[in-house]
């Protein structure tokens, strides 16, 4: 008798569930235009916004660090630095190279704040601002640089290996051009500041080797005469590189740090047709098809040919 009682209840559940994919198929049978619809209209917002967003173009520089440097204060030398932390070292060059005053001197050798695809502020941006204007709240006003700079850091990525001590630059737009360009740029103001920077420390020790020289041997002495020179050479040196622009020659001058400039690349390297068009099917026919479950059978005469298969299995019942 038990296993008579098993047998009924298995028999009254597959039942069940088969009058449930029966009645969840003659509803989506039912409602396949809606779902088609809903699924062409998908297909149609992704073709206008793949055509109104066009190909992206990704421009790469590559900044290896090295950990010798080369002293030429008497006589020249190879230092090694290897007992630094590598990654410490590499992730803190990272962190330079997308520093604010970088991208700040990358806009104005560009001119970047003079061009409106970098001053004009995203759209939920202006939005939010014209409803704190019309609230009557304040609103501070950002200048075009600082737009410019905000843009820019934004499109710029910057990414560490520490195993390999490489850094990549890489900037994404529509022109492949433009998207090596700035990518260089970036990398060459950085450089500049680097190379600035030991220019500065030099001329700091210049200075003070003179000053020694002045006090022990005069100001008539050669080696006060000598050391007078290189001070006013590399003075000489620093005025030049705060107004020169920045190419792959002064990056080589950098110590310690080598430089691939980055090549205009005419491969798109997106939008991903292929998953942006199959993601968002996927998600336009999971809602579709929740849509057409929840609306249920049409109230028309074809929803009795729809729902033939669900009756016939109330009636087995």
């Amino acid at each position: 008798m038990t296993a008579r009682l098993r047998i009924d209840d298995a028999f009254i559940a597959r039942l069940h569930y088969e009058k449930t994919v029966y009645k969840t198929i003659a509803i989506l049978w039912s409602r396949r235009w809606l779902i088609a619809s809903v699924l062409l209209i998908v297909l149609m917002l992704d073709a206008v916004a793949l055509v109104a967003t066009g190909p992206r173009y990704t421009g790469e520089a590559i900044l290896q660090v090295s950990f010798t440097r080369e002293e030429t204060a008497s006589g020249p030398k190879n230092q090694s630095t290897a007992a630094l932390d590598a990654g410490t070292v590499v992730d803190s060059v990272a962190r330079l190279v997308r520093a604010r005053a970088v991208a700040s001197a990358a806009v104005d050798q560009l001119a970047l704040d003079q061009d409106p695809n970098f001053t004009s502020g995203s759209l939920p941006r202006r939005i939010l601002s014209s409803v704190r204007v019309k609230l009557g709240l304040e609103e501070p006003v950002s200048s075009k640089h600082d737009l410019a700079v905000a843009r820019l850091m934004r499109q710029v990525n910057v990414t560490s290996d520490p195993r390999s001590y490489l850094i990549s630059v890489s900037v994404t737009s529509s022109d492949p051009v433009r998207s090596a360009k700035l990518a260089n740029t970036v990398v060459y103001e950085y450089m500049r500041k680097q190379l600035l920077q030991q220019v500065s420390d030099a001329y700091a020790s210049a200075e003070r080797e003179m000053m020694q020289v002045s006090v022990a041997y005069g100001r008539r002495h050669p080696a006060y005469l000598s050391s007078r020179t290189r001070l006013e050479a590399l003075g000489a040196r620093l005025d030049e590189l705060r107004h020169r622009t920045p190419d792959g020659e002064l990056a080589r001058l950098v110590v310690g740090q080598t430089f691939w400039p980055a090549e205009p690349v005419f491969v798109p390297s997106g939008p991903n047709i292929i998953i942006v068009v199959g993601v968002s099917t996927a998600a336009a026919l999971g809602g579709a098809i929740w849509l057409a479950l929840l609306m249920g059978f049409p109230r028309t005469r074809e929803s009795f040919y729809a729902a033939s298969a669900v009756s016939s299995v109330d009636a087995a019942e």
